[in-house]
């Protein structure tokens, strides 16, 4: 039997990511050879000039990017933290600390050399979503760190290094390459899916792909 990869192009400051993210976790509780598939998470940063300190509020930053009065913003967190809701996640958006995510995704790259890739990127997003912590912040990187179970001293030495920057690097190339401007943004074995799609619509797509792949 061939497995299936999903390349997962996302950002920790994208709640349709941790969205998405979850969708598809619920698609793959359902699908029977889950165990034949194997998720691996790409960087993008939505905001890549964004500085190591918090600078400005969620709804500010809606304001701005989508022209928002401050009433429709506010309407727009809402609609944003309810669909969180219904997808099994208690996201508080309206008091999320929004700092540079680099250092971030240099974590999850590091945790992925350990054999913990997906478990860093769910307590990352929880961090930043549910928690309300700065991503930026070496505490809080720390901290995820030790949740997942990654040796602190070894993290510690990471964090000081330039160790996986190359490879966050090389994954913003690639999503430039194949015409990424938005995320989530899935490759599931070639097949390109963008946004945060139903669980439905990713146990359907899984199916089709592993069919075509084991004929």
């Amino acid at each position: 039997m061939k497995k299936i990869k999903i390349e997962m192009y996302s950002d920790y400051a994208c709640p349709f990511c941790y969205i998405g993210k979850s969708h598809l976790e619920q698609a793959l509780a359902q699908f029977e050879h889950a165990d034949k598939v194997e998720i691996v998470h790409k960087a993008y940063e939505l905001y890549p000039q964004t500085g190591e300190t918090v600078t400005s509020t969620t709804q500010g930053r809606i304001e701005w990017k989508y022209h928002k009065t401050p009433e429709q913003a506010l309407e727009m967190i809402r609609h944003i933290e309810n669909l969180a809701k219904r997808a099994g996640i208690a996201m508080n958006y309206e008091n999320v600390q929004n700092t540079n995510t680099f250092k971030a995704h240099r974590l999850t790259k590091f945790a992925a050399s350990k054999g913990k890739e997906n478990e860093m990127y769910n307590r990352l997003m929880k961090a930043y979503f549910t928690d309300n912590l700065p991503l930026a912040d070496r505490k809080t990187l720390l901290q995820c760190a030790e949740d997942v179970g990654l040796d602190l001293a070894e993290t510690e030495a990471f964090l000081n290094s330039n160790d996986f920057a190359d490879s966050v690097t090389a994954d913003e190339t690639q999503a430039r390459h194949i015409g990424v401007r938005s995320v989530p943004f899935f490759v599931i074995n070639g097949v390109e899916v963008a946004g945060s799609q139903p669980p439905a619509r990713f146990l359907a797509l899984l199916q089709q792909v592993y069919a075509a792949n084991n004929m």
